[in-house]
């Protein structure tokens, strides 16, 4: 698929923020309030869509897709290690997205089995990834102008349901809520540039990815922020059960798996021909969607929030530190790396991971901003002083 129009680029990255996980998320800041809530979900936004819409601009730039582009910066052997890496994530985020859409679809409609529900929607996701691309991949544009319709529903019924609750506990800081919001475009990070290097011009390459997840992405944390407040700690599950709109609410669940999932399966596809080329391009959306719904349906969903932030943590951990080398090697130099592996590139991301690791477990400051400031005190005298070297 080639030359994507930006119209339905800017849907494809509606499609994607319009999510159950988001939502979720977006309830985690209640304890902040909807004033700061808002405020953190806002900067965190800007930070976050801003890094994921430059990733697509490196794709589009040098013409190449995500884990191409990486390779390009870290050697052959760098691409492959972080592909690995990518195939790992977007695989497990498939298995996030049918485990919360399962729970959810439970939570109404209790005579489902949770494997029931899992297993179908495993199928849903596994075929709209092997469409994307043909005729019948056009429909997503449809339904996620659907979805949007639906969401603005439900969200009308929460604000007048809903109540502003003052007795939420504390244990959320504005560092911390600031993190988690940029949490969610960053993990976009390592999948953006595989559609951004089909676009047709910038425009559609940067700005349409940026503005689509960035409008549905706040919407949701808003969403999610509101439903939590207005309850007192409420979540989106807890909500979706208790709705008058079920079937609406149902639908939103099913139809935002389908179109948020199937970029992590179709991504994932994409990234693992960096470690072997397979001769049919659909075989590794099988491989990964069988074996993400076959782990789906057997996950425990009530570990889902505990797994959930700290997958989040993992994704940040490894991939802002990967692309903040990546961005610094596009900005400084626009040669490819000559060598199967850019040993000291990779060194300095992994103490950018290193460092990640530390700024998040004693809860310094924001733990992104900080490891792009680190990694680039690092990278940058590093990549001057090889120049001269070489000079």
């Amino acid at each position: 698929m080639t030359n994507i129009p930006r119209r339905a680029m800017f849907l494809l990255w509606v499609g994607a923020a319009i999510s159950i996980s988001e939502i979720y998320t977006g309830g985690l800041l209640a304890p902040l309030g909807l004033a700061k809530g808002a405020a953190a979900i806002l900067i965190g936004h800007i930070i976050g869509a801003s890094l994921m819409a430059f990733g697509g601009y490196v794709s589009f730039t040098r013409g190449q897709n995500a884990m191409e582009t990486v390779g390009h910066s870290l050697g052959q052997k760098g691409g492959m290690l972080v592909a690995l890496l990518n195939v790992i994530q977007l695989t497990g985020w498939t298995i996030v997205m049918i485990v919360q859409a399962g729970s959810a679809f439970t939570s109404v409609f209790g005579g489902v089995s949770f494997r029931l529900a899992a297993l179908i929607l495993a199928l849903l996701v596994l075929f709209w990834a092997l469409s994307f691309g043909s005729r019948a991949g056009h429909l997503n544009e449809v339904v996620v102008v659907l979805l949007s319709l639906l969401c603005v529903l439900l969200f009308g019924e929460a604000t007048q349901a809903g109540n502003i609750s003052h007795s939420l506990k504390e244990g959320m800081s504005m560092a911390l809520a600031i993190e988690l919001s940029i949490a969610m475009p960053v993990s976009w990070l390592p999948l953006v540039g595989d559609y951004s290097v089909q676009a047709g011009d910038k425009t559609c390459a940067v700005g349409m990815p940026f503005a689509g997840y960035f409008i549905g992405s706040v919407a949701m944390y808003l969403f999610g922020l509101y439903i939590s407040v207005s309850t007192g700690g409420g979540d989106i599950f807890t909500f979706v059960a208790a709705s008058r709109f079920r079937w609406p609410a149902c639908a939103v669940v099913v139809l935002s798996t389908l179109t948020t999932g199937f970029l992590d399966l179709y991504s994932a596809a994409i990234s693992s021909t960096l470690i072997y080329k397979p001769k049919n391009k659909k075989i590794p959306i099988l491989v990964f969607g069988f074996l993400a719904g076959a782990v789906a349906v057997f996950f425990p969903p009530e570990r889902y929030s505990d797994f959930l932030t700290s997958f989040l943590t993992s994704i940040g951990m490894v991939f802002v530190p990967v692309y903040t080398v990546l961005f610094l090697d596009f900005l400084l130099k626009k040669t490819a790396c000559q060598k199967a592996l850019h040993a000291g590139g990779i060194a300095i991301a992994v103490l950018g991971m290193l460092g990640y690791r530390y700024f998040s477990a004693h809860e310094v400051w924001i733990p992104t901003v900080l490891t792009i400031l680190l990694v680039a005190a690092l990278y940058i005298p590093y990549s001057m002083l090889k120049r001269r070297e070489l000079a």
